[in-house]
This record gives C-alpha cells, structure tokens and sequence, in this order.
C-alpha cells in the first residue's frame, strides 16, 4: 500500500520539471527581450536628442537668417530713398551737360572751318571796339543805315552769341541768336541759332517757349544737321510739361525720319523710360505740332 502512494506521488510529480524547465527559458527569453528594448530605447533616446539639437541648431540659423534678411531690406530701403532724389537731379543735369557739350563741339567745328577767316574776324572786332564801323552788307530786304538792319557781320553775330551761350549768359546769348535768325535767315547757321533759342528757353525751363522754337527748326530747315535734335528737345520740352502722348508722338517721328541718327538712339531710350512702343507712328500728312 505504501509503494502504491509513492508510485502515485512520483507520477504526479514528473510532468512539473519540464513546465519549470519551459517557465525558467521563457524568463530569459523575457529579461532578453527586454534588454533589448532598453538598449533601443536608450538609441531612440540618444537619436532624438540629436534629432531635436539639429532642429534648435536649424531654427537658430533660420532665424539668423530673417534678421540678416530684414536688416538687409531695410538698408536697401533707406539706400533707394537716399538715390531717388539725386537721379532725377542727375538726369536733368545730364540734359543740361549734353547740349552744352554740343554747344561746344560746334564751337571747335566752327573753329576748325573758319580758321581762314580769323584775320578778318579780329579786324571786325577792333572795328566794333574803337570805332562806329561801317554799315555792314544788309541780308535781303535791308539796306545799310536801314532801321534794324545789323550792326556787325553775321560770323560775328553768331560768335558772340554762341560764346555767350557757352559761358552761361542767357539773357545775352536769347537776344543775339534772335537777331541772327532775323537778319541772316538764310545763312548757313541760322539753323544752329533757332536751335539754340530753343535750347536756352528749355534751360530756362520756359517749356512752351521752348517748343515754339525747335518748331521753327523744323519748318524752316527740315533737312538741316539740327533737325534730329530738335525734334527731340521738343519731345523732352513736351513732357517737362506732363503731355506724355505727344512727347511719345515727337520721339517716334525722330526714330522714323532719323533712324540713324544719336537723337533716334536718345528717343528710343526715352521711349523705354516711358514704358512706350518705339514703333513709328503712321504718318498722316503734315508735321503734328
């Protein structure tokens, strides 16, 4: 009877060493286990720091960056409202320093071209200084001692006037072009001198005036070297006054009669400034005025 209970008791035993066995490997396998998710966990945990020091390090450039950027704007802001100002006193400048440096060029021509007549030119001048000259040749439709007829010739009538002109005496110059325009009209500088009437009434910034003048250029000597510029500085008289269509009108025709001319090349630029075509306006007979 007692053998029989042991018996029993050893059979009942025998199927727990193997289930502790299994229980003992599933706990390694879990400490195992879980080892492993500490260590990824610590990696997440490194990566993340590293992750998050590169965004903050990121968002500190960006942000070094915006200042830079804005600091930057405003400078260009202030530099733009420091040049505005000048440029538009630079171009006017411009237009004043480029006629007086036509002004000049035609002087060294003139020089150049009439360096056969300086003898006569300096007799002439004695003449006026010392003593009452004799009547000088009367142009067309004058005679000598004639009220209104000229008192010198006509290369000394322009010298004067062109010297005048060249050294800033306006109220001089206006006068002796006039009456060179009247007296020599037909001489083979009167051009040049309706010109200039025009040129000193737009730097005297007499507008109207101005344009009234470089039309009589255009009338009277529509083939003359003077043609081209004339026409411009009527285009640029225009639109001192704010009449944009019909400057834009004036530098189209210079770039359609004179394509080859400087005044096309400075109509097209002006065109441009305009933000107009420089397409030549069709011709519809007759100069506009």
């Amino acid at each position: 009877m007692g053998h029989r209970l042991f018996l029993i008791f050893v059979l009942a035993a025998m199927p727990a060493f193997p289930v502790a066995k299994e229980i003992l490997q599933l706990q390694r396998d879990i400490a195992l286990l879980q080892d492993q998710v500490r260590n990824l966990q610590t990696s997440f945990d490194k990566q993340l720091a590293v992750t998050q020091q590169l965004l903050n390090q990121n968002l500190d450039a960006s942000n070094r960056l915006g200042n830079a950027l804005a600091v930057l704007d405003k400078a260009v802001r202030d530099q733009e409202k420091v040049l505005v100002a000048p440029i538009a006193n630079v171009n006017t400048r411009v237009d004043t320093l480029a006629s007086q440096f036509q002004a000049l060029r035609d002087a060294v021509e003139e020089m150049n071209s009439k360096l056969s007549k300086l003898q006569q030119q300096v007799l002439d001048i004695k003449n006026i200084v010392s003593t009452a000259p004799p009547p000088a040749a009367a142009p067309t439709g004058t005679t000598p001692g004639q009220p209104g007829a000229p008192p010198v010739s006509a290369e000394t009538l322009f010298n004067n006037a062109l010297r005048d002109y060249q050294s800033g005496n306006f109220n001089l110059a206006g006068p002796q072009f006039n009456d060179y325009v009247r007296y020599f009209p037909s001489s083979e500088r009167a051009a040049d001198a309706q010109y200039y009437l025009g040129e000193i009434f737009y730097q005297q910034e007499q507008f109207d005036q101005a344009v009234a003048a470089f039309d009589q250029v255009l009338e009277r000597y529509p083939e003359g070297k003077r043609t081209p510029d004339a026409q411009y500085k009527k285009g640029l008289s225009l639109l001192k006054q704010g009449k944009r269509n019909e400057a834009a009108r004036e530098f189209r025709e210079v770039i359609r009669k004179f394509p080859r001319s400087p005044a096309a090349t400075q109509a097209a630029e002006s065109l441009k400034g305009l933000g107009a075509s420089a397409r030549p306006a069709p011709s519809k007979g007759g100069r506009r005025k």
